[in-house]
C-alpha cells in the first residue's frame, strides 16, 4: 500500500509539492490546457483560442497561487473592462468613425498611465483586450461578447487548476528560511569549534537562498494576513546572521572566544535548529523559549572581535525569534487554495475584515 501512496504525496503535501515545484507546476498548465482544449472541441464555442491563451497567460509563467489568483482576477478584471471599452468602440463605430478611434485613443491613453502605477497589469489588459475585441471598431458585437467569455472561462479554468495543484509561496518562503536558519546552525557551530568547513559555499546558498525569499514577497502578502514590513524584518534579520557569520569565518582563527564555556553558541545554535524545525512541521511551540540575555562585552575585561560577534548574533537570533513566534500561526492560518478562492470570488475577505 506504501509503494503506492507514495507517489501522490507530491500532490497532496506542501512540502512535496515545494521539492518538485516544477514537476507539479508543468502537470497542472498541461492538465488546465487539456481541458480547455477539450472544452472548445467538445462545444465547438467561437474564438475557443483566446480561452487557451488566457490559461497559458494566468498559469504560465507564475507558479504560486498567491501570484495566479492575482494575475488571474487582474485579466478578469481588465477584460471586463476592454471588452465593455470594446463594445463602446463598436456602438461609436456606427456613429462616427472618429469619434470611436478618439475613444480608442483615450482609453489607451489611461491604460498606458495605469500601467506604470500599481494595477499595471490590469490597466495594460484593459487597453488589450479593448483592440481584440473592438479591432479597428467594425467588429461585429457577437464575435467581441464571445471573446470576452472565452477570457473569462480561461481564467477561471487557470485558477481552478492552481487551487487543486496548491504552490504556495506561503509554503515555499518557510521552507526556504527553514533550511538557511538550519544552514546557518550548522555553519555558527563548525566556525566556534573551528571545525573544518566550506564557508563560502555555505553562505552563497543561504544567500541564493534569501535572494530567492526576495521574490516571493508579493506573493506571500496575498496568500497569508502578513504585511509587507513584517517580512522585511525576517529578511533583515536573516542578512544580519549571514553578515556576522562572514565575518565569524574571518576571525574564528585568530581567537578561541566563539568556542569558550561562557559562550552562548549552544543555545543560539539549538535556537535556530528548533526555530528550522517548527517552520518546516508548522509547530510554533518550539519558539517558545527565548534566549538568556547576551554578555555585555564592554563590561568584559579583554573583549574581543569575536565577543561583540557572538553578542550581536545572539541579539539578532533572539529577534528573529520574536518575529517568527508572532507571524508563524498566521502562516499555519491561511487559508488553502480553494476556500481562498470561494471567499475572494464571494467577497467574504472583505465582509471579514470589516467585522
Amino acid at each position: 500500500m506504501n509503494r503506492w501512496q507514495q507517489p501522490w504525496r507530491v500532490l497532496v503535501v506542501p512540502y512535496y509539492l515545494n521539492r518538485y515545484a516544477r514537476q507539479a507546476h508543468v502537470l497542472r498548465v498541461v492538465l488546465a490546457f487539456l481541458i480547455g482544449l477539450a472544452l472548445v472541441l467538445t462545444t465547438g464555442l467561437p474564438h475557443g483560442g483566446w480561452m487557451l491563451v488566457t490559461i497559458l497567460i494566468v498559469l504560465g509563467g507564475v507558479p504560486h497561487w498567491g501570484g495566479v489568483r492575482r494575475k488571474a482576477l487582474e485579466r478578469m478584471g481588465g477584460s471586463l473592462l476592454g471588452a465593455a471599452a470594446g463594445l463602446i468602440a463598436i456602438v461609436l463605430h456606427g456613429w462616427s468613425p472618429w469619434a470611436c478611434y478618439g475613444w480608442m485613443l483615450a482609453v489607451v491613453g489611461l491604460s498606458s498611465w495605469h500601467a506604470q502605477g500599481k494595477g499595471g497589469y490590469l490597466a495594460l489588459l484593459t487597453g488589450i483586450t479593448l483592440v481584440i475585441v473592438g479591432g479597428l471598431g467594425d467588429e461585429p458585437i457577437a464575435e467581441a461578447l464571445w471573446r470576452s467569455c472565452n477570457v473569462l472561462i480561461g481564467s477561471l479554468i487557470g485558477m481552478a487548476a492552481a487551487a487543486t495543484l496548491p504552490l504556495r509561496a506561503v509554503d515555499s518562503w518557510r521552507f526556504l528560511l527553514a533550511d538557511n536558519l538550519r544552514e546557518a546552525a550548522l555553519l555558527y557551530n563548525r566556525i566556534a569549534r573551528r571545525l573544518p568547513v566550506e564557508g563560502d559555499a555555505a553562505l552563497d546558498q543561504f544567500n541564493a537562498r534569501l535572494i530567492r525569499m526576495r521574490g516571493l514577497l508579493a506573493a506571500v502578502t496575498q496568500e497569508a494576513a502578513l504585511r509587507h514590513a513584517e517580512l522585511d524584518q525576517v529578511q533583515r534579520a536573516q542578512r544580519s546572521i549571514w553578515t556576522l557569520l562572514d565575518r565569524m569565518d574571518e576571525v574564528a582563527a585568530d581567537t578561541p572566544a566563539l568556542a569558550e564555556s561562557r559562550s552562548p553558541r549552544r543555545v543560539i545554535v539549538r535556537t535556530l535548529l528548533r526555530a528550522a524545525h517548527a517552520l518546516r512541521f508548522n509547530q510554533p511551540q518550539l519558539l517558545a523559549d527565548p534566549l538568556p540575555a547576551a554578555d555585555n562585552p564592554a563590561k568584559m575585561r579583554q573583549p574581543t572581535h569575536c565577543h561583540w560577534l557572538v553578542a550581536e548574533l545572539s541579539l539578532t537570533v533572539e529577534g528573529l525569534r520574536g518575529q517568527l513566534q508572532e507571524i508563524l500561526p498566521r502562516l499555519i492560518a491561511a487559508p488553502p487554495p480553494a476556500r481562498s478562492l470561494v471567499r475572494k470570488m464571494m467577497g467574504l475577505d472583505r465582509l471579514t475584515k470589516g467585522k
